[in-house]
């Protein structure tokens, strides 16, 4: 028996040795291949690539931009999640649960979606707003405002959802104990609840300020015509230079993204831990719904009206231009499904995408979901030494930028590597890896909530009766996370099936995925818009069902 029991946590140090070898080798190595080929040269330290880099006027001019437009991005979220996020908690809105769903849903949905609807909306020449109300030219989305719009159309479900989350954790009692003293529901807010959920106000300020500088999609599609360059699409376009200098003043930048990105998560995580209130008390009362009286419907309509505008509008204009044979003209004579039949059967490009984008994302789940439970196990069910540093490096290309993952691999693996004298560089087997790299961390957090709400008991009670490791995963713990571990799978497949910020630098000849595709088709060969509208509604569509679909076999503990 004891000899089973050695044999039992010798499997548990093999797995353990074997991730950290992958994580070393995926999540690690590639980062310091990037900050060691654009700092070491000739044998030294240089800042040549550097030094280059940041002389030129277009990069200062892409920094600055980056600064504004993810400053007013943050600021603008956060101005639309506190009032929706308080209203959702605090008031007695009618259908709350669905409102909220409603609310969320635009995080499951890529930006680079709402970017093509909000230029069908307000193209200066052509947008369907100023060609039925306002006339040529009055609203014009290539600006620095309406880069900001559209990405806070999107990215203030970030906010949103810590606002959701800080409301949950606030001990209601204190806002009632002011409200029996007297005090107004504005003045409850402002002086008791507002500096409660301050630090998640904040800590959702910064998120949305990395995601807006990480961002690529929206900026390369909005800001680009508008010749307003950001950090991700002058590291795009550097890299598309196609030399080894614009490579690696490419890398240069994104060295720097990292860096700021870094100092960012980090000051997110001080925020969290040194800022954030913790309330002492007993079992948490049901929170007193401020009654909104008479005006319950009319801020009920107001918040819908809102809503529309921010993603039921951009989403209708897609549904308007995929039907519509003249960009921009609203005329249900001139709609029909050609544009449809154009892309579903006269472009072969279209089918080879979407198997490319089936096959990827579904294959990178598949890796995805089982290395992240592996991970989750360890770093919760043991007490192996390094667990945590497997756990950190796994979330690190999470909170790196895709544009840096993706500029890392081409420079790790784009010549040979660990020896073998072969390159990755495109070929669908990097993008796997790419996409299992930046979104493990799903996996890994959804795992680790379900092992934590399970007791060692019963692993326990089959190790003592001799199991072995690999018995005890398949008979107690599989059959146990089966609803986890499913909803691992789908949270990394949503993402990777429309992926673009890292596919647009990785993917080559035969690899063409829907991201791609959509931006080749609204960029470069699709004049009417119709093409990337219809693809547009396939992946809406498809998100939209594989989050409900989420939230249903999780019982609603995963999903918007």
């Amino acid at each position: 028996m004891t000899q089973k029991i050695s044999q039992y946590f010798q499997q548990e140090n093999i797995l353990k040795s074997l991730l950290m070898i992958l994580i070393g080798a995926f999540c690690i190595y590639p980062l310091l291949t990037l900050l060691f080929k654009v700092s070491w040269i000739d044998g030294g330290l240089s800042g040549q690539y550097f030094e280059k880099v940041f002389k030129s006027s277009s990069t200062q001019s892409a920094f600055f931009n980056t600064i504004i437009v993810s400053f007013g991005t943050a600021l603008l979220s956060c101005i639309f999640a506190l009032p929706i996020s308080w209203l959702l908690k605090r008031t007695d809105l009618p259908y709350v649960k669905f409102s909220k769903t409603i609310c969320c849903l635009p995080y499951a949905v890529p930006p680079y979606i709402g970017a093509i609807a909000w230029i069908s909306l307000a193209n200066p020449t052509n947008g369907f707003l100023n060609e039925l109300l306002f006339g040529t030219g009055f609203f014009n989305i290539y600006s620095h405002l309406g880069l900001i719009f559209v990405m806070s159309c999107f990215f203030y479900t970030l906010v949103l959802l810590n606002l959701l989350n800080a409301f949950d954790r606030l001990d209601p009692s204190l806002e009632e104990a002011a409200r029996i003293s007297g005090a107004a529901p504005r003045k409850v807010f402002m002086q008791i609840t507002l500096p409660l959920i301050l630090p998640s106000l904040t800590s959702g300020f910064l998120l949305v300020f990395l995601a807006s500088m990480a961002s690529f999609g929206v900026p390369a599609l909005i800001g680009t015509p508008g010749d307003i360059f950001l950090i991700t699409t002058k590291i795009y376009t550097l890299q598309k230079m196609g030399s080894f200098s614009g490579i690696y003043q490419a890398g240069a930048l994104s060295v720097s993204l990292l860096l700021f990105s870094i100092m960012i998560v980090y000051g997110n995580l001080w925020i969290q831990q040194n800022l954030s209130y913790k309330t002492i008390s007993g079992k948490s009362p049901r929170p007193s719904l401020v009654p909104l009286k008479k005006l319950k419907w009319p801020i009920f309509i107001g918040l819908y009206l809102c809503l529309f505008i921010l993603f039921g509008l951009p989403i209708l204009s897609i549904l308007v231009t995929a039907l519509s044979e003249v960009p921009g003209k609203v005329d249900i004579n001139l709609m029909g499904f050609a544009n449809f039949k154009k892309v579903f059967f006269e472009m072969s490009e279209t089918s080879r995408a979407l198997t490319n984008s089936s096959i990827l994302a579904v294959s990178a789940a598949f890796i995805g979901c089982i290395l992240g439970f592996m991970i989750a196990f360890i770093s919760t069910k043991t007490q192996m030494k390094g667990r945590k540093f497997l756990t950190t490096a796994a979330n690190l290309p999470f909170t790196t930028p895709g544009t840096v993952v993706a500029l890392a691999f081409i420079l790790a693996f784009s010549q040979s590597f660990f020896g073998l004298p072969f390159s990755l560089y495109n070929t669908s087997i990097l993008l796997i890896i790419v996409y299992v790299v930046k979104y493990l961390s799903l996996a890994i957090n959804v795992n680790a909530d379900g092992l934590e709400q399970i007791d060692n008991s019963l692993a326990e009670a089959a190790r003592v009766s001799g199991a072995n490791w690999f018995t005890t995963l398949r008979t107690i713990w599989f059959p146990l996370l089966r609803n986890s571990i499913f909803a691992s799978w789908f949270l990394i497949l949503m993402p990777c099936f429309s992926e673009l910020t890292m596919t647009i630098l990785l993917a080559g000849p035969g690899t063409e995925t829907v991201g791609t595709l959509l931006f080749q088709l609204q960029e470069y060969s699709d004049a009417s818009g119709g093409g990337s509208a219809v693809l547009s509604l396939v992946v809406v569509g498809f998100v939209i069902s594989l989050n409900f679909l989420i939230k249903k076999m999780s019982n609603g503990a995963y999903g918007l």
